[in-house]
């Protein structure tokens, strides 16, 4: 019973189909809502497989630290965006949307404009588009 009162509010992961989000079972072609939190991740795939990840972007899976690992010209390092989303149920809903190094400067310049501090009361609009075959993200300022 306790348990379950800390499951009703799970973030849900933002996944990718075309050209759209989806959101457990809804699609849209933008995300709106407000960027909560990021946070630096970085993960090593072999194959399809995960094979290492850091949640902090300096300690990986193991406790070998990031900076020190052989492996690590194989990791992607990664933004791990904490969203409420708007328009998917009454209120907001949490998620959590993982971006990779292509769409950092996207980010940066959003982030910049509106200031780290002002972030979570800032509204945005999370766009993709496909650039040479890569998933690139835009971020916009909603007003």
């Amino acid at each position: 019973m306790i348990r379950e009162l800390f499951g009703k509010d799970r973030p849900l992961f933002v996944r990718f189909d075309a050209d759209r989000f989806r959101v457990g079972r809804r699609k849209r072609e933008q995300l709106h809502g407000r960027i909560t939190d990021m946070l630096p991740t970085r993960k090593r795939f072999e194959g399809h497989r995960l094979t290492c990840w850091s949640n902090d972007g300096v300690t990986g899976r193991h406790g070998q630290r990031c900076a020190l690992c052989r492996e690590r010209w194989s990791c992607t390092e990664r933004v791990r965006l904490m969203l409420l989303l708007d328009g998917l149920d009454d209120g907001q809903v949490p998620a959590i949307l993982e971006i990779g190094h292509g769409s950092f400067d996207a980010l940066d310049r959003f982030v910049q404009n509106v200031g780290l501090d002002d972030l979570p009361d800032c509204p945005v609009s999370i766009g993709m588009q496909r650039e040479q075959g890569r998933l690139r993200f835009t971020f916009q300022p909603m007003s």
